[in-house]
């Protein structure tokens, strides 16, 4: 005669909290790839908000080297002065902003289209730190500092 064990279907206790700790370590591990990738996509967003910057920047700077529509020439040290002379990172934005009171018409068309400069305006709240919702989920601002000697303006990515 044969004796049979009668088994239960179904997980042990054992098991079962085995297998809700491995799906708790996967499902973190899930969560916090996707938290990053949410912070990369921010990140190369800040960078590419920082190049438009930096782009309608050196167009700015090679608009003012033509004095209006005439074929006069200022020199580089007189746009750097012009530059400089404001100070906040804000009211440098704002020479790239279009203009439509201006005179010139490279001025009034502006370096920057009207929705990304609209876009910073929403987010900025500080005059020398430059935000969009992406920098600000990224927490980093654009800055635009001083023009110095020998060099070419920029814009820096700062990480709060």
């Amino acid at each position: 005669m044969t004796i049979r064990k009668q088994r239960r279907a179904g997980f042990s206790f054992v098991e079962a909290i085995f297998t809700i700790a491995i799906i708790g370590i996967m499902s973190s591990i899930v969560v916090a790839a996707i938290s990053n990738a949410s912070r990369d996509a921010n990140r190369v967003m800040g960078r590419q908000q920082q190049a438009s910057v930096q782009s309608a920047l050196t167009a700015w700077v090679m608009g003012q080297m033509r004095v209006g529509t005439t074929a006069q020439f200022r020199s580089l040290e007189n746009v750097r002065t012009t530059y400089n002379a404001l100070s906040t990172s804000q009211a440098r934005f704002n020479l790239l902003i279009p203009n439509a009171s201006s005179p010139d018409p490279t001025l009034r068309a502006g370096f920057l289209d009207q929705t990304t400069a609209d876009h910073f305006a929403d987010y900025t709240t500080n005059a020398n730190q430059l935000q969009t919702a992406s920098l600000a989920n990224a927490q980093q601002y654009l800055n635009l500092p001083d023009w110095q000697s020998g060099d070419f303006p920029h814009v820096d990515l700062v990480n709060q």
